[in-house]
């Protein structure tokens, strides 16, 4: 008897119950065929189980549904018992597919591969791995005998010749984890190993904690407005500068879900900006939910609150600790005289307006004039205030708008707490009502006792 591919995943291990979506996914983009093996002890029984997870198998055979053929062992006695779900032939029938589109073409050399997996434990076989447009494996085994890399990512760099300051930058762990399985493993878990390890190609990860490369560092504490009736958390994010900086500019946010990073190197800063260069930070956000495939989040009201947070985290550190790298503070002001700025004689249209109108003309960038005659749109720094006022910088509105929507979450926090209060005293209302009932009720027998009493007593 087949078994469909969510029942397969579910009965195989708890491991897969949790996380059967991610190992789906996984398996079906590194190659076309997988077989889980996988062995558990509960109480005073132990058995195994085999399951064959095969896209050659379901397409060359024309089946409609993704169907697993899976069997099972009892091991607790000398030798291997099977388990039967089903009937006899269904068992044997399954045994047959797996052994002919596994890479075990036998029974015993199946067996064998369950021997270094211990009392409890899984073991993931993955072949038939796809291969890119030029026919050769997406995959690489041959740069680096202890690393997997991504071919076509890997080799990118290395058809064109790169200056130093490029070079140094691929050099970079924010670069790596684009082609590495060694590099981006050392970074995919925001704790230490401690009742596991990953060994890759016969040689354990060694784990890099990105906080601990960090210079001046701080640690600021936030707290997201979950709604009511939710728990209050406190967030806590490490920023600082990277140990490279200034010679290599990497910058980004690192969070993690429930200890696993989720979104690497996250830039938070306008595009075209200096502010923020260099600021690396990392965080453990558990209070808003990853995307299906692990790789960003929801995009959700809460993901849109903690990037306005974080753009205000990196703003606060950049005011009071760019100076430390040698860059001028954003606030800071020359003590040399400004130019008088340049204005222009224009004629005045109104027909009352008998005299010149003189208006200050705002200086733009000097490629401007050559980005626009060649097709391209100019990179600003600035844009005109329309109020006349002066340039304001992009990074000014940022900061603007930022503000704005601290502004928007605080209101947003006393509003919740307006209803807190609505809710308590509401409550307080009910209660107060029923003591009031009540006591009319007993106010109300006492009177129709008093009454009673004066008539028992004449009789």
């Amino acid at each position: 008897m087949f078994k469909t591919l969510n029942n397969f995943i579910n009965e195989l291990h708890p491991f897969f119950y949790r996380d059967g979506n991610g190992f789906k996914t996984s398996t079906m983009r590194l190659g076309a065929d997988v077989i889980v093996l996988s062995r558990a002890t509960s109480a005073s029984r132990a058995t195994q189980s085999v399951g064959l997870l095969s896209y050659t198998f379901l397409r060359r055979t024309g089946q409609d549904d993704v169907i697993v053929p899976m069997i099972d062992y009892d091991v607790s006695g000398n030798w291997a018992e099977p388990i039967i779900y089903g009937s006899q032939d269904d068992w044997s029938a399954n045994l047959k597919i797996i052994l002919e589109w596994s890479p075990f073409p036998s029974k015993e050399e199946l067996m064998v591969q369950f021997e270094d997996i211990g009392p409890h434990g899984t073991k993931i076989i993955i072949y038939n791995l796809w291969l890119n447009d030029e026919g050769i494996y997406e995959l690489s085994f041959d740069d680096d005998d202890e690393d997997i890399r991504l071919r076509d990512e890997a080799s990118r760099g290395s058809l064109t010749k790169l200056n130093k300051k490029a070079v140094e930058l691929q050099s970079h762990i924010s670069y790596r984890i684009r082609y590495s399985l060694r590099d981006y493993v050392s970074i995919l878990y925001l704790r230490k190993f401690k009742n596991f390890s990953i060994v890759l190609r016969g040689k354990p990860v060694h784990q890099l904690n990105i906080a601990d490369e960090l210079q001046h560092s701080n640690v600021v504490s936030y707290k997201p407005q979950l709604g009511l009736g939710t728990k209050e958390v406190t967030v806590e994010t490490t920023i600082g500068f990277a140990k490279e900086f200034p010679s290599i500019p990497v910058c980004g946010f690192n969070v993690y879900h429930k200890n696993r990073l989720i979104r690497p190197f996250w830039k938070v800063s306008a595009d075209g900006s200096s502010k923020g260069s260099g600021v690396i930070g990392v965080l453990e956000a558990n209070f808003i939910e990853p995307a299906h495939d692990k790789q960003d989040f929801e995009r959700s009201s809460l993901f849109i609150r903690l990037e306005a947070r974080l753009k205000q985290i990196l703003n606060d550190y950049w005011k009071g600790h760019c100076h430390l790298m040698g860059y001028q503070p954003p606030n800071f002001r020359s003590h040399h005289p400004q130019k008088e700025p340049l204005v222009q004689p224009l004629i005045g249209l109104a027909a009352n307006v008998g005299q010149e109108v003189v208006q200050p003309i705002v200086s733009l960038p000097v490629n401007i004039g050559q980005g626009l005659s060649n097709g391209h749109t100019g990179s600003y720094d600035q844009l005109a205030s329309m109020d006349g006022s002066g340039p304001i910088s992009v990074d000014q509105i940022c900061e603007e708008n930022i503000q704005l929507f601290m502004r928007c979450e605080e209101h947003m926090q006393k509003e919740n707490e307006l209803k807190q209060t609505i809710e308590g005293l509401e409550k307080e209302l009910k209660e107060a009502k029923m003591k009031r009932d009540q006591l009319s009720l007993y106010l109300e027998t006492r009177k129709k006792q008093k009454i009673v009493e004066p008539q028992t007593g004449d009789v």
